[in-house]
């Protein structure tokens, strides 16, 4: 604003063309026609100029302007909240994500201190248990204390001994006598023969024992033991070729056990003459002459496990038979037909008549009355007509107490695997051996006539 502007508007603030005269008061005129006296002069002093007054008056643009720039500040200020409101949530968010995770985590290593834990502790308890284990097998604890010969064949290393030894149930651990005897630098210092062990033995003198020299030299036999053989007769075979006593054997047989998987379904019944019939497998055996009862017991029980297959107990079961069952129908069969064809026939009219119990109570099976003669009879020392009765089929009901003879394979599985017939009766010509089968009893009786059996 310039000079002519200013004075122009102070003219304006000044002018009392709009004020009546009558509406001023005393002291507005005193004052309006006052002056100024120095107080030294006396004199008039001139009139203070006003301060000039700056009145700055905005035009409608620089309204409108400023009215926009305060809306946008306000929606600038908004519009950070809102990014500010999100960039929080945003914040939160990860925050949270990253407590989550700090918990997974946490969460993770307590399940894995756990986990570690655990295994530690299991692996602490298997270690002591193995351990334990172990010691015992060294130390040969809780073993039987029987004594054997073993034979060391010429050039034997130690895996192939301790794999011996543990075949003949002397060690338990093969791997672990290994280490042993690597441990006691007795590689390669084993001398072939036969030695004298027993279970009980700890493994360092089962290492000693075969660095001694080899008993002496022995003489060895084959023995064939055929079907059907009744264990009496077998045991008097063993004492005829000078390998055992037939009584020590007998005893032997029937008394120890040797830790076999069979031995467990072995019925032990005090009607049986003797537990272990049935158990001697038919086969050709080799022994020692001379040899120790104990030894020939184990080696004949070894035979048997190895021949009766998983795949027979599972046909036990599925026939719903036990294996003291199998074997006591399988020596009859044996001792009724002496081929395979005939085996199968004889087994299935024996199943019939078990069958049928209330029409056929009885088996009648000639073998059974021989086998209470000529074995019970005479080997009772107490006499008893409860036992005779039991094994004789044609006094007492179903099966014998026990086998009356050891049968061979052919026998077991044709009492497994029968022929599906409906005979319930059968006999055989002495002479030829033809079979004939009926299914009536005047069928049977007219068979028997034709077989010169009456």
């Amino acid at each position: 604003m310039n000079d002519k502007e200013f004075d122009t508007l102070l003219d304006d603030l000044t002018r009392d063309k709009d004020i009546p005269d009558s509406d001023m008061t005393e002291n507005d005129e005193k004052s309006e026609t006052a002056e100024v006296i120095s107080p030294v002069t006396e004199e008039k002093a001139p009139a203070v100029e006003p301060e000039e007054i700056v009145i700055y008056e905005m035009n409608e643009d620089e309204e409108a302007s400023e009215e926009y720039e305060s809306d946008e500040d306000e929606y600038e200020d908004e519009e950070y909240d809102e990014e500010e409101e999100e960039r929080q949530k945003r914040i939160s968010i990860k925050e949270k994500r990253k407590q989550q995770k700090r918990r997974k985590k946490s969460h993770g290593r307590l399940a894995f201190a756990l986990i570690m834990v655990t295994l530690v502790i299991s692996v602490a308890v298997f270690g002591a248990i193995g351990f334990i284990s172990i010691g015992s097998e060294v130390l040969g604890l809780n073993r039987s204390d029987s004594e054997f010969s073993i034979e060391i064949p010429e050039n034997s290393g130690t895996e192939a001994i301790a794999n011996i030894l543990a075949e003949e149930g002397i060690i338990g651990n093969p791997t672990v006598f290994r280490v042993v005897s690597k441990l006691k630098g007795a590689d390669g210092t084993y001398i072939a023969g036969s030695h004298k062990l027993s279970p009980n033995m700890t493994y360092s003198d089962i290492i000693t024992v075969l660095q001694e020299e080899a008993i002496n030299p022995r003489e060895f036999i084959d023995i064939t033991f055929p079907e059907g053989i009744r264990l009496v007769d077998a045991a008097k075979k063993l004492e005829e070729a000078n390998v055992c006593s037939a009584e020590e054997f007998i005893r032997e047989f029937n008394s120890t056990t040797f830790g076999f998987d069979f031995e467990e379904h072995v019925l032990v019944s005090p009607k049986k003459l003797y537990k272990m019939e049935g158990y001697f497998f038919p086969d050709t055996y080799q022994f020692y002459l001379e040899e120790d009862p104990a030894n020939i017991a184990k080696k004949v029980c070894k035979n048997f496990e190895y021949k009766i297959t998983p795949d027979l107990y599972g046909r036990m079961k599925d026939m719903g038979m036990t294996l003291e069952e199998t074997l006591t129908l399988a020596s009859i069969v044996q001792r009724e037909a002496g081929d395979t064809y005939n085996m199968k026939i004889v087994a299935s009219v024996f199943h019939n008549r078990l069958n049928n119990p209330d029409v056929f109570p009885l088996l009648q099976s000639d073998p059974t009355t021989n086998y209470v003669e000529e074995v019970v009879i005479p080997n009772l020392e107490i006499p008893s007509e409860s036992i005779c009765e039991a094994y004789d089929t044609y006094k007492g009901g179903g099966l014998p107490p026990g086998p009356i003879c050891n049968p061979g394979i052919d026998a077991i599985e044709a009492v497994l695997y029968p022929r599906e017939t409906n005979y319930y009766y059968f006999c055989s010509d002495l002479e030829t051996g033809e079979f004939f089968y009926a299914e009536t009893l005047e069928q049977h009786e007219a068979n028997l006539v034709a077989a010169n059996l009456v």
